[in-house]
């Protein structure tokens, strides 16, 4: 058995005998005691250190690896004992050329100079070929480092793998340039890492293979954006269809059909929203739309809730029109003058449209599931069954695009005349006819549907009657407004470019309201004060010209007249008093009866005055000012006799 001494193996990794027993415990190496001095198992070492103190015994010492910079993924030794007979002989070779650059006394440019120009290492040059001065430099650190599992060729090993060979700089140029959401080619990303590090000598099949051994998610995640990487990674909530009943939740989405219609002398492709029952996929309200919005959501609500009844729940997707404050509620933070004068914060708390008709909202971020799919299926069915029948199908890509709809799109802005064309009205008719249809006639063969019709599924489901929450007409009317803070001016209200007016809004002049605008009724909208108090109800356009000129002065004239009543004679709390006080005949009374000596003690009496004004010495000599009352000018004389 061939053992190492302690004091060997120090001087061979760089450590002291402490440092040596120490790594000896940490990593298991093999020992037995020889009195009182401990001697390893040498083929029991790891192969790196075994490596390291053969060449020491040779006469011609390596330093090993540093504890501290170790890699532990390697340092073990497994990499040199577990590689195959070329790569250990390789990794043999770079270790003896790194031994001659140890020998050499030269830097290492002036020794790469040497080995690769003047064949000064016939042998080396022959197993290694030239060598770059980057690399010989990583194989000098990695030696250092891990000793002989740190310069093993990789040849496809599990560590490190596809680009193990690149530089540090050019595995991060070529991340950066091709982990970006505008999906950048490989190619692309190769050449422009090339372009960025002139001395690389990557080749494009080395960069390509690291490219494609980066983590799917990781790639999915930064090219393909936040919700593929979500639809294709992330994991989803299983739901059981069974689970629920009719109305239990409802789901919507909008879908653009892969047909044109002609909309106003224009070709576009329409849209429709959808309010679907989960449990049965059946669609009980939706709306057609040229462009969907906020506004065709509340349309199919309302067509959901008056032919079958409100939703418990309704499952949206993330679109932003979903969000909507005046759908969901929002809370809005205004400045208000206190009892004290003082100003200060409130928050004035608008509830939303389905909150005010009862039904619950969530979205579809994590919690999607069979809920997407079901959609996707009924809208597939759609453009299999109205889209393509229309006469104007247009494919979802150019791919699927017959050659005919090139025709169609000439008609745009009224470029040319396409009387075969289908018009929008034509459009809204089919599709109701097809929506209807697919609810009662067309079975379903999924598992939880029993080859059964949507309508019929829908009906079978349904809670009892009595727990069927409907909505009237009026209800869902009175929810359809959307909530506003305003402050009131001259001519009322003003929404967009719209003034409402109505003379009891003339006392919160300058004051905050709420405004509620009817979604059905534009004409008018209700007005209430911060804290939900019913104001008034004010109308549309007002003061705006009718071209009826007597009735426009008389309307604006009675108008001015009676706001100006009010402001001069106030609500009632605020009256003028018919008698009042000035300022003068308040300081004549609190001065009555006061006995301190008036002004008049320290000018004299009248007749000294008078005398004082004929005697022409006084008015040419200097004069005296009093203390008591600059300004007045006193004779010498009657300074004299005052004195």
């Amino acid at each position: 058995m061939e053992t190492v001494k302690t004091k060997e193996l120090a001087e061979v990794l760089g450590l002291s005998r402490k440092g040596v027993i120490e790594k000896a415990r940490k990593d298991g190496w093999a020992f037995v005691y020889k009195g009182n001095s401990m001697l390893f198992v040498e083929n029991r070492l790891p192969a790196d250190v075994r490596f390291a103190v053969a060449l020491y015994r040779s006469g011609k010492p390596v330093p090993v690896q540093n504890e501290e910079k170790k890699d532990a993924r390697l340092y073990s030794g497994d990499a040199f004992l577990n590689a195959g007979e070329k790569a250990q002989g390789e990794a043999t070779w770079r270790a003896a050329l790194i031994r001659e650059y140890n020998n050499s006394g030269m830097n290492v440019a002036a020794f790469m100079e040497v080995y690769n120009g003047c064949n000064a290492f016939p042998v080396l040059r022959e197993k290694l070929g030239e060598v770059s001065q980057a690399t010989f430099y990583r194989w000098i650190k990695a030696f250092k480092e891990n000793g002989a599992s740190g310069i093993v060729p990789k040849y496809g090993m599990s560590r490190g793998g596809a680009g193990e060979s690149l530089l540090d700089e050019e595995r991060e140029l070529l991340r950066r340039f091709w982990l970006k959401d505008t999906q950048p080619s490989a190619m692309h990303a190769f050449r422009l890492m090339k372009a960025n590090i002139p001395y690389s000598k990557c080749s494009y099949q080395t960069a390509l293979r690291y490219l494609n051994s980066l983590p799917k998610a990781t790639a999915g995640y930064f090219r393909g954006g936040e919700g593929r990487f979500e639809n294709a990674f992330l994991p989803h909530m299983e739901q059981d269809i069974t689970r629920y009943r009719s109305l239990d939740v409802v789901v919507s989405d909008h879908h653009c059909l892969d047909c044109v219609v002609l909309y106003r002398g224009e070709l576009i492709r329409p849209w429709i929203t959808t309010f679907q029952d989960l449990r049965s996929g059946k669609v009980l309200g939706w709306c057609p739309c040229v462009k969907p919005s906020s506004l065709s959501i509340v349309v199919a609500y309302y067509m959901c809730c008056m032919r079958y009844g409100i939703p418990v729940c309704l499952l949206f997707d993330n679109g932003k029109d979903y969000h909507a404050k005046w759908l969901n509620g929002k809370t809005e933070t205004v400045t208000v003058m206190n009892p004290e004068g003082i100003d200060e914060e409130k928050e004035v708390e608008f509830k939303g449209l389905f909150a005010l008709v009862g039904s619950d909202v969530r979205f579809t971020r994590t919690y999607n599931g069979k809920s997407k799919a079901r959609q996707e299926r009924y809208f597939r069915i759609i453009g299999e069954y109205l889209a393509k029948e229309m006469g104007s199908y247009v494919g979802s890509d150019s791919r699927s695009r017959p050659e005919e709809a090139q025709l169609m799109w000439r008609g745009i802005n009224g470029k040319e005349q396409r009387h075969d064309i289908p018009t929008w009205e034509d459009f809204v008719q089919n599709a109701e006819a097809m929506i209807e249809y697919i609810n009662d006639q067309i079975p379903c063969s999924s598992d939880y549907m029993d080859g059964k019709t949507r309508s019929r599924v829908f009906a079978e489901c349904l809670p009892p009657e009595e727990e069927i929450r409907h909505a009237s007409k009026e209800m869902l009317q009175k929810a359809l407004v959307k909530g506003e803070v305003r402050q009131v001016n001259r001519q009322g209200v003003t929404i967009g470019k719209t003034n409402f007016y109505s003379s009891d809004l003339f006392e919160f002049f300058g004051r905050k309201v709420r405004v509620y605008i009817n979604l059905l009724d534009d004409r008018e909208v209700t007005c209430f004060t911060l804290d939900g108090d019913f104001i008034c109800t004010a109308k549309a356009d007002y003061f705006k010209e009718t071209g009826k000129l007597d009735e426009d002065i008389g309307r604006l004239t009675g108008a001015r007249n009676k706001l100006t009543q009010i402001a001069v004679l106030g609500s009632g709390e605020m009256t003028i008093a018919p008698e009042y006080e000035t300022m003068v005949d308040v300081a004549r009374r609190a001065y009555t009866g006061n006995q301190l000596e008036g002004v008049e003690n320290f000018l004299g009496n009248s007749s000294e005055m008078e005398s004082a004004k004929n005697h022409k010495l006084a008015t040419k000599k200097s004069t005296l000012k009093t203390p008591f009352m600059k300004g007045i000018n006193i004779g010498v004389q009657e300074a004299k006799n005052e004195q």
